[in-house]
């Protein structure tokens, strides 16, 4: 591994270890507001199903019938449980897809971190004999 003369000093090894570090605490924070937030939908969604449940709950029915008014109402809850599926359905992809990546791509920066810090000390070590 070469750098150019530019990093070849003891400050530039350390701006590249504060650098790594601070996106390993980047992702990590990243990760826990992906969290939160597919928890927040997950949550979400439930309360717009409960809305849904309870907006389709009509105590005389038979007198409704044909109304415009029933119809456009209907439609409304029926989308409205619509949207609290694709909520739902988002906040577990989020939380499956994006977690396994972020951990895919923090798990890569541990190692390349540690590839670096093994290459500069056998460097190091070189130079000075």
């Amino acid at each position: 591994m070469g750098f150019s003369s530019a990093l070849q000093g003891r400050a530039a090894h350390d701006a590249l270890l504060n650098r790594q570090e601070a996106e390993l605490k980047l992702l990590e924070t990243m990760k826990r507001c992906l969290v939160q937030k597919a928890k927040c939908d997950r949550e979400y969604a439930v309360s717009l199903a409960a809305v849904t449940q309870q907006g389709l709950k009509i105590d005389r029915s038979d007198d409704l019938q044909g109304s415009h008014i029933m119809r456009a109402w209907r439609s409304f809850m029926e989308e409205l449980e619509h949207t609290a599926k694709q909520i739902r359905t988002n906040a577990e992809q989020l939380e499956t897809v994006c977690h396994e990546k972020l951990a895919s791509l923090y798990q890569e920066k541990r190692r390349v971190r540690k590839q670096y810090q093994e290459e500069h000390t056998k460097i190091a070590t070189q130079f000075s004999h």
